[in-house]
């Protein structure tokens, strides 16, 4: 089925749903709360973590004697959008709805703002974060990570309008360059090793940047698969995916509250067993190298 690009928008209207590219100018999904652009014309500065909170409770058993598994993610799509109806869809729901049949629990899905994630997981405002998020040393200091259960490669797109179809890394390490980065996320020290010369703007979320991108107001961006992908096929050539190889490939984890080893541990077993079984690879799959699921949205 052809995608008619005017619907695009809402496909990648994320992190609240992530953007599709419409002929004229990109409009972010009105499926998400509207905020003011943040922005930046020097690397970000690293940010002290918050002290770890232990958590004292069984987490495994306050979620079956509640009967219910509360899940914090932020929309990027494919990951978790939102289809025509506003119901949340993508990898990450399928995830979180097996994780409670086989807890044998109903699912309450969050979506928050990605900055907002981990500081809300120990509040305990969920059980669990499962929203594409990486194991850094950083995090790992105020969450427990469980083993991967997804990859993504960290890639580079560019708009074609500001850098004119450019595929050298050295084009892109200038000073008059400027990459869009989603606010939370770590792919401004990517930026910082590979292209150290360049500004970095920081977005609340990518279906801004994606727009900005669109129109010309930032010259690339960083995203993970399939994003990149799917918004260089599908943007009328706005834009563009200018090297071959990526960046890098980080692994996608389940973020929970310190001291929980009975929870982390059903984690990866669950992990493991959807590996073997083949369950989790067809999923990634279904999301990941294809658009079949467009037609929801």
């Amino acid at each position: 089925m052809t995608i008619r690009f005017t619907k695009l928008t809402t496909l990648l209207a994320l992190v609240t749903a992530a953007v599709l590219l419409t002929e004229g100018a990109l409009t972010a999904s009105a499926q998400r709360r509207t905020r003011t652009t943040r922005t930046t014309t020097t690397t970000p500065a690293q940010t002290k973590p918050a002290p770890a909170t232990l958590n004292n409770e069984d987490t495994l058993t306050m979620i079956r004697r509640k009967g219910r598994l509360d899940v914090g993610l932020s929309l990027f799509t494919p990951w978790s959008m939102h289809d025509k109806d506003g119901k949340l869809i993508g990898f990450e729901i399928e995830v979180s709805k097996k994780l409670a049949e086989d807890l044998g629990v109903q699912l309450e899905l969050h979506p928050v703002g990605f900055v907002e994630t981990l500081a809300d997981l120990n509040n305990k405002r969920f059980d669990i974060v499962a929203t594409g998020l990486y194991a850094t040393p950083g995090r790992a200091l105020t969450v427990n990570f469980s083993n991967p259960y997804s990859h993504s490669k960290i890639e580079v797109i560019a708009s074609r309008t500001a850098m004119k179809g450019e595929n050298d890394m050295e084009d892109f390490d200038k000073p008059e360059v400027t990459f869009g980065i989603v606010s939370g996320t770590i792919y401004g020290d990517f930026v910082a090793d590979h292209f150290p010369k360049a500004k970095q703007q920081l977005f609340e979320d990518e279906a801004s940047m994606l727009e900005a991108l669109a129109d010309g107001k930032i010259a690339a961006g960083i995203s993970a698969s399939p994003t990149p992908e799917f918004v260089s096929k599908h943007s009328n050539g706005k834009i563009y995916k200018p090297f071959r190889s990526s960046l890098g490939q980080l692994g996608e984890s389940f973020a929970i509250r310190k001291g929980d080893v009975d929870f982390l541990n059903f984690l990866n077993t669950w992990i493991r067993y959807y590996e073997e079984t083949g369950w989790l690879k067809r999923e990634r799959k279904y999301w990941f190298e294809n658009t079949d699921w467009a037609d929801k949205l």
